[in-house]
């Protein structure tokens, strides 16, 4: 009899564990499904505007409508044990944004604390990084979109990060290294009176979410730390003019570098002397004199033999790309054809590249023949004006 009784509770208990694990199995897949699925025109931006009327059914319906969402119901949900109060406002989302991303765009935290301070979060403003930016300029956006932070304390956190550890693909950020190549490009709602660290804090989460596990498995299986892909698609971005182009000149920068050539990037001069004034200046006169001795002078061996020592600007996602998905071809040299498309002719050789140069160049000194290699490098390969 005990045994039988056993036997029954055994199998009870049975059941029971095996329906917990399938419960939890299905809120799990369904979290999975309604907080990370996305659609196909996926960063395609949407204008939500929420009313002071609006409560969290009201705006999941909204978003449901405007297929930034597929499940009302959880969104209700999450929201509801999310700690947060909406924000009236008006909200320039994405498609793909997940569940959490949305409620942290248009909400406020709240707190049962009664001790706790919290400030009011002030007017929402929309802010448009553009690829290529660097560090500087994106702080001059922010206060150009009403902003009312301190333009050098924004710069001041990105060149000196409070948390690099807590984000996985900074693990190979330097000592002393900045956040330059990371704050990623794209479209923002912040409140007027966000802190600079809260900024950044959401610049380098899109850069987490859109630097996707594919990427990654993409540097790992090429023995590529992800500090050196960023550094290199940063020189794509400010290279590259045709978007056909960026997968080629990645590729012939890596070819320089397999063969240890020098990069004689012409953006990471830039990088060095440019100024409030003109942050990506046209290289000329003393200018590159002026960057001799910076370890961004990509065309100095002994200083640079290799990649410069970080990012020069914040590439995009097809930059990014680029530079882990280059063109396998056999080009080392580049010219500017100076069209409107802001091609370049690509060659394989130093005498083909003279004679792109004479082409396009035909008041370039020397343009009689080939010419050493002293003398190519003294008037830059790439997009010497």
């Amino acid at each position: 009899m005990l045994v039988r009784v056993l036997t029954q509770s055994l199998k009870i208990i049975s059941i029971v564990a095996v329906s917990t694990l399938v419960v939890v199995g299905s809120v799990s897949f369904f979290n999975y499904w309604t907080d990370r699925t996305r659609p196909e025109e996926i960063g395609r931006p949407v204008t939500l505007t929420i009313a002071e009327e609006d409560d969290g059914s009201m705006v999941a319906e909204k978003l449901t409508e405007a297929e930034l969402i597929n499940s009302g119901f959880y969104f209700e949900t999450r929201f509801r044990f999310a700690a947060s109060e909406l924000q009236p406002g008006t909200y320039t989302l994405r498609h793909g944004m997940s569940v959490s991303e949305i409620i942290e765009a248009v909400s406020v935290p709240t707190t049962d604390d009664p001790d706790a301070t919290i400030t009011a979060p002030g007017e929402a403003i929309t802010v448009t990084f553009i690829e290529g930016e660097r560090i500087e300029q994106h702080a001059v956006k922010l206060v150009e979109a009403g902003w009312e932070g301190d333009p050098q304390a924004f710069i001041d956190a990105a060149y000196n990060p409070a948390n690099p550890d807590q984000w996985d693909f900074l693990s190979s950020l330097p000592e002393g290294g900045s956040l330059e190549g990371f704050l990623f490009p794209d479209t923002y709602n912040f409140p007027s009176n966000d802190t600079p660290q809260a900024i950044i804090d959401r610049m380098l989460g899109n850069f987490d979410n859109q630097f996707d596990d594919s990427m990654r498995q993409a540097a790992s299986s090429q023995n590529r730390p992800i500090f050196e892909v960023v550094t290199l698609a940063s020189i794509v971005e400010r290279e590259a003019v045709a978007e056909e182009e960026r997968v080629t000149i990645a590729g012939l920068y890596l070819n320089r570098l397999d063969q240890d050539m020098l990069l004689e990037a012409d953006p990471t001069i830039q990088y060095v002397v440019g100024t409030e004034a003109d942050w990506w200046p046209e290289l000329g006169g003393d200018l590159i004199e002026q960057a001799f001795d910076s370890p961004y002078n990509t065309y100095n061996g002994e200083l640079t033999p290799g990649l410069p020592p970080g990012p020069i600007a914040n590439p995009g996602l097809r930059s990014l790309q680029a530079a882990l998905q280059p063109e396998e071809h056999e080009f080392l040299f580049m010219q500017a054809r100076f069209d409107d498309e802001g091609t370049h002719a690509f060659s394989t050789n130093l005498e083909e590249h003279e004679q792109n140069i004479c082409t396009y160049r035909p008041d370039a000194e020397s343009c009689t023949g080939a010419s050493t290699d002293d003398d190519v490098a003294d008037r830059r390969w790439s997009n010497a004006a």
